[in-house]
């Protein structure tokens, strides 16, 4: 059995009931209700009374059993009747305790036989891939990539080559998905990276629910233990591939380009439910060993189970391909502290009421009301409360000097043991909603761990704080308040991991930066990047809370523990000032400066001890748009990762960016790794503009907006000229017209104004005078002949402006047109060369206009070989009804009508559909003329015509070979119904005088026979 003096009876599990009473089940009932020390129902079954034997002890005493399969526990009830020898229960047994696990030889020859557990490098969980799930209709968030400090450029980049040598990310040209990255330098001045996930995935990717064990769960299979050992995986989620699928989801955008990560990474919401379902998998059914998210402790009964527990587990974890971190495991300890539970049993953490314990008096009225406050925050749980407080509420009245005596000490002992009693202090449920209250103030910081109650009120589960480091004093309020946050997360890291929680805090601007649901502020300082990182692993919601009603924590941040936390000093801060001592101005020239100038030495202040509301100052409006962004270091104020520098120091840095002339651009770079201050872009770009040395040898300004030639309305009256050449020895005056794009290329020995002259009266002779002429100020042009003949011909000669060829743009490319259609042209000579290219350009439609430049020009499209491509109009429609007649007459029937014939005809009336008639005449092919009963003619298409058959007699039966075989010519007669009133003469004898056309007989015959009623009839 185990000893425990908080349990008030001793109790027996059902299973250990069967094992030592056999068959003897008789229970009575128990009246007892019993609860864990986390506060859940325990299953009472009755109660037995049983012989206790200890030493030469033989009492009868009462025990209660529960169901269940946990441990024995002797309670109060058993303690206050027996006479124990508590000196030889606290004796422990010798288990090796007395060595070092360095030294213990079964210890250590156990671990070798597993060398690549600890081997260095990254593992590869076999057989397992871990996937990200996504709402089927979630919308891809792409951010871009964040500007990286100068300072860490290649450290980022070296980290990222390393990642992508290692397999653990691969570059990728393209994804839906990508989350900004935020650089974290280690103390080794190394970085990681990591993706700023809680903007992209986090907000759409289904959290993989997987029950983390229960806290009873635990400590039934920790009960017992007489030593434990912790493991540590290295880089654990990373030892997990992801699926093909989940990868694109953690695409990371650098400057380096998109990268996607081939194994689960820190920071995915996911990831601790995906840990845990997989670590449990591996280990499931080795006894005494637990896995919670991120931890494997492992004990036994005995050194040699224990030994027994850790082979199996290493075993496994060989077996699966993971590693694990040596210099972070603990082997064969006495005690871990793991939820409070160590080889004597389950007890109250120590650390969680050490602050209210250990808390030391107030100093002052500031103090003492800060303490009272959170008193009163309990109150409901403390009756009779103010009259046991008299004393210290002596001390608020303002006619009473401050002293502290022996009243005030008491009572302030007294109200120390009250927070910690459980009136007010409750157990960890697991079950219940978790509140993290943080607040700092000048000199500590504090937090409180509570429940949120059935009731709606808050009651804690522990309280944390500490005094402030020197280093940290100087933080700004905003660094502060951040801190705490941190502080309470790595004390209660056990309570709040893979739990959702809420933070509360007093102060408003730390929302914005530790928002759930943002992105991690590029600018701000680099601790509250890291800062904002290690939260992005934690499921919470941060709320603002007014300071008053946020008293208990605020009590613990002004009533710290005389303990100081480790001072944390960015390594690129250290690398900053480092620098900054090697140039013109020191870290101490600006540490003195800023303290001299009024406006930084006030925005100072405010960093530290907190901003005003606003202040209408243009000076400090700066400075105001940034406050969650600034920070001190060294006295040294900061913006981010960069150094503000004061106004004496400014003319030096701009000297020392601009000492090797690089621009604009590359100054603004440089200084934007190192330093900042208000308007520092404009004073940049103001000191380059005034180097003598920058403006005469700056590159040219950018080119002005196009201003293209106003397109003419009739051909050839602007036209463009140039030469071209030296060319096989020629030069080449080329001409062309502004409105059709019409090419005209002579030859000429050199480029004189006489040839030129020459050339364009040939060219005026055939087209006419243009009414301009645009050319450069090459010498032919510009010469007195050439302008004297323009002038006599009334043509405006323009001109193009010296070294920009741009302005005789259409006479450029046209050269460059010729040119490199010289070269195609092989055969001939040159002026053979010259004509067939001329030809093909002037018949071939131009990119601008979509005509032909000849046709534009001429009014009509020259004649060339291929116009004999043109097929003949007269054969291509004969053949098309060709085509159509024998596509009709596959399913046509050919019917022979004579004149005197009794027929059918289709009827457009609505009281018969055929009606009865003679055809008295043929009028086409297939048309005919039909008298009807009534007297009336109608003129029918032979498709709307039937034979009308009468009872034949034997002398009226006709003779099939008497039936003519009258072929159908295509022909169509579309006329309408043509009525001829009975009676009527007409003058010629159409049924003669129809000529038979010539037709095709129809490719195709069916095979003729007669129907059944002709079968008495013998035909010849």
């Amino acid at each position: 059995m185990e000893i425990d003096t908080g349990a008030s009876v001793s109790v027996i599990s059902q299973e250990t009931c069967k094992q030592v009473f056999g068959s003897d089940h008789s229970l009575e009932k128990s009246p007892c209700s019993l609860r864990t020390y986390t506060g859940e129902k325990i299953d009472v079954l009755g109660k037995r009374n049983v012989t206790v034997i200890y030493n030469s002890q033989s009492v009868d005493l009462p025990i209660t059993v529960v169901k269940g399969t946990g441990p024995s526990l002797m309670g109060r009830d058993w303690l206050h009747k027996l006479q124990l020898n508590w000196k030889s229960i606290f004796k422990i047994e010798q288990l090796s305790h007395n060595q070092e696990p360095e030294k213990d030889k079964e210890l250590q020859d156990l671990l070798r036989k597993y060398p690549q557990v600890f081997k260095e490098g990254l593992g590869t969980l076999k057989g397992t891939k871990a996937r990200i799930y996504v709402d089927k209709d979630a919308t891809p968030k792409y951010f871009k990539a964040r500007p990286v400090p100068y300072a860490l450029k290649e450290k980022i980049e070296k980290e990222l080559d390393r990642l992508e040598k290692g397999g653990n990310i691969e570059k990728v040209e393209f994804s839906e998905w990508a989350a900004p990255i935020v650089p974290i330098v280690k103390p080794d001045k190394s970085v990681r990276i990591c993706g700023d996930y809680k903007v992209t995935i986090n907000q759409v990717s289904k959290l993989d629910n997987y029950p983390i064990p229960k806290t009873d769960d635990l400590y039934a299979t920790l009960s017992g233990g007489q030593a434990f050992s912790k493991l540590d995986l290295s880089q654990a989620y990373q030892q997990i591939v992801l699926d093909e699928e989940s990868r694109k989801y953690v695409t990371i955008n650098t400057h380096k380009g998109l990268y996607q990560y081939n194994r689960l990474p820190f920071g995915v919401s996911s990831a601790p439910g995906i840990f845990q379902r997989t670590m449990e998998n591996l280990l499931q059914g080795i006894p005494r060993v637990v896995v919670r998210v991120d931890d494997i402790l492992i004990t036994g009964s005995s050194k040699s189970e224990h030994l027994n527990n850790l082979e199996t587990v290493l075993g496994k974890i060989q077996e699966a391909g993971m590693r694990l971190n040596k210099d972070k495991c603990v082997f064969l300890a006495h005690e871990v502290v793991y939820l409070g539970h160590s080889q004597y049993g389950i007890y109250p953490v120590e650390s969680k009421v050490k602050a209210i314990t250990e808390a030391p008096e107030p100093k002052n009225v500031t103090e003492l009301k800060s303490y009272l406050g959170m008193l009163n925050y309990y109150n409901r749980f403390l009756p009779d409360l103010s009259s046991k407080l008299a004393p210290l509420h002596e001390l608020l009245k303002k006619e009473k000097q401050w002293e502290w005596d022996k009243s005030q000490q008491e009572a302030f002992e007294l109200s120390k043991t009250l927070l910690k009693s459980s009136k007010v202090l409750v157990h960890y449920d697991p079950n219940k909603d978790i509140i993290l209250s943080c607040d700092a103030s000048t000199y500590g910081i504090g937090a409180v761990l509570s429940h949120k109650m059935e009731d709606g009120c808050d009651r804690p589960v522990g309280y944390v704080s500490r005094t402030l480091a020197p280093a940290e004093r100087n933080y700004s309020v905003l660094e502060k308040e951040g801190l705490a946050v941190i502080f309470a997360l790595k004390k209660f890291h056990q309570y709040l991991f893979d739990r959702k929680f809420t933070i509360y805090t007093d102060h408003k601007p730390l929302i914005g930066l530790f928002n759930e649901n943002k992105c991690i502020p590029p600018m701000a300082a680099a601790r509250i990047q890291r800062w904002a990182l290690t939260l992005s692993a934690y499921e919470y919601k941060i709320v603002y809370k007014e300071g008053k009603k946020n008293s208990n924590a605020d009590a613990l941040s002004r009533l710290p523990l005389n303990r100081v936390g480790k001072t944390e000093v960015p390594a690129e801060m250290i690398m900053l000032m480092d620098h900054m001592d090697s140039t013109p101005v020191t870290a101490q020239q600006i540490k003195a400066w800023t303290r001299k100038d009024p406006i930084l030495g006030q925005i100072t202040n405010y960093v530290l001890k907190g901003w005003p509301n606003y202040r209408d100052n243009d000076e400090m409006k700066p400075y105001f748009s940034r406050k969650t962004e600034l920070s001190v270091f060294d006295s040294c104020l900061l913006w981010g990762n960069r150094v503000v520098i004061p106004n004496p120091g400014r003319d030096i840095i701009l000297q020392e960016l601009h000492e090797g002339h690089q621009g604009i651009s590359r100054m603004k770079v440089l200084a934007r790794g190192y330093v900042w201050w208000p308007n520092m872009d404009a004073e940049i770009e103001q000191t380059v503009r005034a180097c003598h040395k920058c403006q005469v040898n700056r590159h040219a300004p950018p080119e002005a907006p196009m201003h293209p030639w106003e397109w003419p309305s009739n051909p050839w009256s602007r036209i463009h000229i140039d030469y071209a050449g030296p060319l096989y020895g020629k030069m080449f005056l080329v001409c062309v017209d502004a409105h059709s794009k019409y090419l005209d290329v002579h030859v000429v020995n050199s480029a004189t104004s006489a040839n030129t002259i020459e050339k364009l009266r040939t060219m005026f002779a055939i087209h006419g005078l243009p009414e301009s002429i645009v050319s450069d100020n090459g010498t032919p042009f510009a010469s007195q002949e050439f302008q004297d003949f323009v002038q006599r011909n009334g043509i405006k000669h323009i001109r193009s402006s010296p070294y920009q060829p741009s302005t005789n743009g259409l006479a450029e490319r046209a050269v460059q047109t010729f040119k490199e259609g010289m070269k195609k042209v092989t055969e001939g000579s040159i002026e053979t060369r010259m004509a067939k290219f001329l030809f093909t350009y002037r018949l071939t439609p131009h990119a601008t206009t979509a005509i032909a430049p000849a046709e534009m020009l001429m009014g009509r499209r020259p004649r060339s070989l291929l116009d004999l491509t043109y097929p003949n109009i007269n054969s291509r429609v004969q053949q098309k009804q060709q085509r159509q007649k024998q596509s009709h007459d596959k399913t046509a029937q050919v019917r022979n009508f004579n004149v005197g014939d009794s027929v059918y005809i289709l009827s457009h009336n609505r009281e018969a559909k055929w009606i009865t008639g003679t055809l008295i005449k043929r009028t086409g092919p297939v048309s005919f003329v039909i008298e009807l009963n009534d007297g009336r003619t109608v003129k029918r298409h032979q498709n709307q015509i039937r034979h009308k058959y009468d009872q034949y007699s034997d002398n009226k039966l006709p003779d099939i070979s008497e039936i003519p075989d009258i072929p159908i010519p295509v022909v169509s007669d579309n006329q309408a119904d043509v009525e001829t009133p009975s009676g009527s003469s007409d003058t010629s004898d159409n049924s003669k005088s129809v000529v038979k056309p010539t037709v095709e007989t129809p490719r195709l015959t069916r095979t003729r026979k007669p129907p059944n009623r002709y079968g008495d009839f013998v035909y010849n």
